[in-house]
């Protein structure tokens, strides 16, 4: 078991981290962590203007939504849809998640290291700008979303510009999971579980946006994913902490390392708070330099469609 390294505001991707991007290998999975600082809502946020929706329309009053708020986000959306459902009201949920450019934020920055992104967040942000150099040309790769489960393979994965919205993207409404039945039920299916199992099979991942909030749907993605813990440094995490939770962060980390094979990479909140991780993601994006994955990979990806068919 490893020691965890010291909290800190800023430092070097790990050389694993640098070398799958040189290998074709690396894949971010960005969670919304990211898109909050955007000031994009985060599940609880979606889950208060939910029940704000209901509350204007009279399905809800305040002493209602003051109960409902004791309950967790997902359970409160559930509720918030079964009740537009008994009233014949259709919650548009889509609309507060659109509107934002990337600018100077850390989308800029994961989309400037280029690698392909897994990502469980609904906004259309991210997009990869992979640029392959080749006979003295440039060429850029096109951003390709897919958000459909029944589409999930992990070796789309090898193609840069590739973005897979494991629950759903704002583009494609009827993707979008928001209750938890919808949730478990999406978990369960088996392209999505195949898809989670060969991804931490056969790439280096790093994990965005994943604070102590997201702890949950994290750990979920890797259950189902039925990860294995390995020799290997294959997976990280960036995840932040106030000075005084060094105990708790050492803890963490050896729960998340002997647990899932996810090692915690801490950064400090006290100053900058989560606005630590854009600049972090930032220095890294000038560190880390993606290529395409060997052409042996394309044949491994044929074998995987053709023996879904």
């Amino acid at each position: 078991m490893s020691k965890a390294q010291e909290l800190r505001e800023i430092f070097d991707p790990p050389d694993e981290i640098i070398q799958a991007g040189l290998n074709g290998e690396l894949v971010l999975f960005v969670g919304a962590g990211a898109s909050m600082l955007l000031e994009l809502p985060s599940w609880a946020g979606l889950a208060t203007v939910a029940l704000g929706e209901l509350r204007k329309k009279g399905f809800l009053n305040y002493s209602q939504i003051d109960q409902l708020k004791t309950l967790d986000p997902k359970k409160q959306l559930s509720i918030a849809y079964l009740i537009a459902e008994e009233n014949s009201f259709k919650l548009d949920l889509g609309k507060y998640l659109t509107g934002k450019s990337e600018g100077d934020s850390i989308y800029r920055a994961i989309n400037d290291i280029g690698c392909p992104c897994v990502t469980t967040n609904y906004d259309e942000l991210i997009a990869p700008r992979f640029i392959e150099h080749k006979d003295g040309s440039t060429t850029a790769a096109a951003i390709v979303r897919i958000s459909e489960r029944d589409k999930f393979y992990a070796k789309l994965l090898n193609e840069p510009g590739t973005v897979v919205h494991l629950h759903g993207a704002i583009s494609k409404p009827e993707t979008m999971i928001f209750t938890t039945k919808e949730y478990l039920e999406h978990y369960d299916h088996e392209n999505v579980q195949e898809f989670l199992g060969e991804l931490f099979k056969k790439k280096t991942i790093l994990f965005v946006g994943y604070g102590l909030e997201e702890a949950e749907i994290l750990e979920h993605i890797l259950r189902r994913g039925s990860v294995k813990v390995t020799e290997d440094r294959r997976r990280f995490a960036l995840q932040g902490f106030f000075r005084s939770q060094q105990p708790l962060y050492e803890n963490l980390h050896n729960y998340y390392e002997k647990s899932f094979g996810v090692h915690l990479l801490g950064f400090i909140r006290d100053h900058e708070n989560y606005k630590c991780l854009e600049g972090i993601v930032k220095a890294w994006a000038n560190q880390i330099e993606v290529r395409k994955p060997p052409l042996a990979n394309d044949a491994d990806y044929i074998d995987e469609v053709l023996g879904s068919d």
